[in-house]
């Protein structure tokens, strides 16, 4: 029984970073959100258009059009959704961990990219912040 109340106390720990902070002991993270990857997907959609600006919108429109376009959205679709869930958790730098435990406190570490160091932080913290209440 204690067990199961122990594991009912581990925190959701969401990790918000770029390419440019690669991320240690990413096993420990329920999510990985990299929010320059909206830029990258982007890119990679308008890799192949023309650089001028009539021919490339004919090459956009003629892309939404295509059977490749629902791969390219999904990936769209999901490069958003970190920013969006960064951007709805209060997320303002990176790297960034944030740890929402069940009892429904919130904590963000910034500037730390090792999710081990960062969840040793978070639960000194938690220790203490229990102790003063």
């Amino acid at each position: 029984m204690a067990e199961l109340s122990l594991a009912n106390t581990e925190p959701t720990i969401s990790v918000y970073t770029t390419s440019s902070y690669p991320i240690i002991h990413k096993e420990l993270a329920t999510q990985i959100y990299y929010l320059d990857k909206v830029e990258q997907v982007e890119n990679w959609l308008s890799q192949d258009f023309h650089q001028d600006p009539r021919i490339a919108e004919q090459q956009a429109k003629a892309l939404f059009n295509s059977p490749q376009w629902a791969e390219k959205e999904v990936a769209l679709k999901d490069a958003y959704t970190g920013v969006i869930s960064g951007w709805q958790n209060g997320i303002k730098k990176v790297p960034a961990i944030l740890f929402q435990s069940p009892t429904g406190e919130n904590a963000i570490i910034y500037g730390e990219a090792n999710v081990a160091k960062a969840q040793q932080t978070w639960q000194q913290w938690s220790q203490h912040r229990g102790k003063m209440q």
